[in-house]
């Protein structure tokens, strides 16, 4: 019988990528002859004619257009369960590509009309084993529809294959290579061709923002395909896939030892702990641990004197917390694979001490892709062999922890990422690690910020929420207050890409309630360019981020 896992694994794996195709020159409106004549002249773009008339047309990698249709009813129904409202009129492009011949990477390019385009394209990406695209996200920035709101064309892909079919990967491995890497590229490349070919001009710019998988998805982006975008905001990005996914196995093992099981009853009695602990290290106490990295809470402080109780933790308990925010080590060598889970996030872990089915997100990644076999067992694993197995095989391909960003930097590429503190889903510690390989093995860390920069964010949960001050504009964030480059990461983005200036600190929102239709602020931090973290000036109000300074 197989470990019962948790369910925040199952949310780890629901958030990010996109896919593109590796693409050619776009044609234009006046298609591959040449101009025609005026009887046949191409219709003028946003009007129906122009979009119906990219119905067929044919890129590289086997791409071809199945469908495209001018929206002008302010809804599109997606399935008989779905339906995207408040959408401005829009030319909805339906695609496949088929870059290997068991491929067939599902795509839609939705183009603003030509008066609502501000010449731009901004892909979003798609969440945990994508299987679906990114239409919507409950009014959030990020997916199709608020893109489209905001004037961009954009594109979503369900990274070639069905999110029904469990074991698509199993015997396919093209269909492997499409989700870890190659969908993503080839749709990008096609849809820039597509609008290139509506509009009868190329964007003059091409960003990506997305979070979690999609985070990945953008550094593969960056790392293997650096002409296909010249800016990506990248979310708490799941880039090392196959470390983390063992730090998941590593959680349940802890917690399934005997006598280990940590209740979710108990989760806010430990959460109350660490923020006493640790909660005035930034000089301010909020509630909120600003750097992790500071707090020396130590699980034995809980350990029940008497009987059983919700506000304390047995022997075993407490060696499965420490577990947890360890991470796992190699047995062999005692080398950490991966970071645990920063001190702070505990209130966010009930998915993860609850128990969830064996079709949680954890075995998709290795019963599906790394074995491909659906009896797998997560008991069998060994932290040594099946590591070393797993890299070697879909780590190889769905990593993206290279460090060479030579090709991007001398395209003029740059980069903002972000990771909340309090991410309950993907380990937060492993960004400003991995950055700070990033930045060892590009000239240092100064030399790294002229493209690349990390913002750590306080209080964060995993790509938005939280009980800090996390709301800053962008790809599952809510939307700002003020559309700015303090306050919204993509106005920041074109801001350092288009004119050169590059983000020195973010100011994050904690709103009283975040689902209120009006909403009022509670109280504003800066977000600090790594590895800065804000800390309370000791004087003026403590709600304003005005009074707080970046310090290292």
């Amino acid at each position: 019988m197989m470990l019962k896992l948790a369910s925040f694994l199952v949310s780890a794996v629901i958030l990010a990528c996109v896919v593109g195709v590796a693409g050619q020159s776009p044609q234009g409106p006046q298609g591959p002859q040449g101009p025609q004549s005026p009887e046949r002249r191409a219709p003028t773009p946003g009007q129906s004619g122009a979009c119906s008339a990219l119905t067929g047309r044919t890129f590289d990698n086997g791409t071809s257009i199945v469908e495209s249709t001018l929206i002008t009813s302010e809804a599109v129904r997606i399935s008989d369960t779905v339906t995207v409202p408040n959408l401005p009129p829009f030319c909805r492009v339906q695609g496949v590509s088929m870059p290997s011949a068991d491929s067939d990477i599902r795509f839609e390019v939705w183009l603003p009309e030509p008066a609502r385009w501000n010449r731009k394209f901004l892909s979003t990406g798609e969440g945990g084993f994508a299987g679906q695209l990114n239409y919507q996200r409950n009014g959030l920035d990020g997916a199709m529809d608020a893109l489209l709101r905001r004037g961009y064309a954009t594109a979503s892909t369900d990274t070639g294959h069905r999110s029904a079919d469990q074991w698509w990967a199993v015997g396919h491995p093209e269909k492997a290579a499409d989700y870890l890497y190659r969908a993503k590229h080839v749709t990008t490349v096609a849809a820039k061709a597509i609008a290139a070919a509506y509009y009868g001009q190329a964007p003059s710019h091409s960003y990506f923002s997305s979070c979690s998988n999609g985070g990945r998805q953008g550094l593969i982006e960056a790392q293997r395909y650096p002409d296909d975008f010249d800016g990506l905001i990248i979310g708490a990005p799941w880039n090392f896939q196959s470390h983390s996914n063992a730090g998941f196995i590593w959680d349940a093992q802890a917690l399934s030892a005997p006598g280990a099981a940590i209740p979710a009853e108990k989760l806010p009695a430990i959460s109350a702990a660490v923020v006493a602990a640790c909660d005035k290290n930034d000089g301010l106490a909020d509630g909120v641990i600003a750097n992790p990295h500071t707090c020396t809470f130590d699980p034995r402080s809980m350990t029940c004197h008497g009987g059983d109780g919700n506000n304390c933790l047995t022997p075993p308990q407490v060696v499965a917390l420490q577990k947890i925010y360890d991470g796992p080590k190699n047995p062999r060598t005692g080398e950490s694979i991966f970071p645990g889970f920063a001190r702070g996030s505990e209130a966010g872990w009930t998915g993860m001490v609850r128990p969830a089915t064996a079709g949680s997100g954890l075995l998709v990644y290795f019963s599906n892709l790394v074995y491909q076999n659906p009896e797998w067992d997560l008991r069998s694993f060994n932290f040594d062999s099946d590591m070393t197995h797993t890299d070697q095989t879909i780590g190889r391909l769905g990593n993206a922890t290279s460090t060479d960003y030579s090709a991007a930097i001398r395209r003029g590429v740059r980069i903002i990422q972000y990771h909340g503190w309090n991410d309950q889903t993907l380990q937060p510690a492993y960004s400003p690690q991995y950055y700070e390989q990033v930045a060892k093995a590009n000239g240092g860390l100064e030399k790294t910020q002229g493209f690349y920069r990390l913002f750590m964010v306080p209080g964060m949960a995993h790509c938005s929420g939280g009980i800090g001050a996390s709301n800053v504009g962008g790809v599952g964030q809510q939307i700002p207050p003020v559309r700015d480059a303090a306050h919204d990461l993509q106005t920041a983005m074109e801001n350092w890409v288009e004119r050169g200036a590059p983000p020195t600190q973010f100011i994050g929102t904690k709103f009283t309630d975040n689902q209120a239709t009006t909403r009022t602020v509670q109280y504003t931090r800066p977000v600090c360019l790594y590895p800065a973290a804000p800390r309370y000036k000791g004087t003026g109000d403590p709600n304003d981020a005005a009074n707080f300074a970046c310090v290292r």
